[in-house]
């Protein structure tokens, strides 16, 4: 019995860190800018998903992952007590372009930012590329092929006083533009909605 209970929990940490392993980050940079002036911007991994079932695309953003090692700067990216930023929005499968040598698409999307416990509309402009020599092959047992061979690009302005009230008067007039350029998608397989749970199962509504 305990020799089962062991094999059942190594395979599942095993499967677990497999399914980490999958997930691909997105090169992503953030504009920070105070009365649209004294800009900054910073470089980093965002997360991007796409869930069939519910034709839904998502972007992740923790903003600890855009923080220099050993920076000490006092500005609003840096000290927000909310680390993690979400976008929703519906994508439909027929939105995304045939699959060939240099084929794009681009139109608006509509959808909501959750951020601090709140939602808010937020329209962006999304343009998806198919990759270069992008072939569908129906052989390849990679259940994330068929948006292996798509790349986005987007950006996604945020204001963070939209969602919260922040003492610093800097950070009242702080606005931020979020750039994903060649964005890699994700397929939200089933059991990796863990990976969403701050928005997955509640109503943006």
């Amino acid at each position: 019995m305990y020799m089962k209970r062991f094999l059942l929990v190594f395979i599942l940490l095993i499967s677990t860190k497999l399914s980490a392993q999958e997930i691909i980050s997105s090169s992503t940079s953030i504009e920070s800018c105070s009365d649209s002036a004294n800009c900054y911007t910073v470089k980093g991994p965002a997360y991007l998903f796409y869930d069939e079932s519910k034709n839904n695309f998502f972007l992740k953003v923790n903003f600890e992952d855009f923080k220099k090692q050993g920076d000490t700067s006092k500005v609003w990216l840096y000290n927000s007590h909310a680390k993690t930023l979400y976008f929703k929005a519906d994508l439909q499968k027929e939105q995304f372009p045939p699959l060939s040598n240099h084929s794009n698409k681009t139109f608006e999307i509509n959808g909501q930012i959750f951020f601090e416990n709140k939602w808010q509309d937020q329209t962006v402009e999304l343009t998806i590329f198919s990759s270069e020599n992008s072939i569908v092959n129906t052989s390849n047992t990679n259940a994330n092929y068929k948006y292996d061979d798509y790349k986005v690009n987007f950006s996604l302005p945020f204001v963070p006083t939209h969602f919260k009230t922040y003492k610093k008067p800097s950070y009242a007039r702080q606005t931020l533009l979020i750039n994903v350029t060649m964005g890699r998608i994700n397929l939200l397989k089933p059991g990796l909605e863990n990976l969403l749970k701050d928005i997955y199962y509640q109503s943006s509504r």
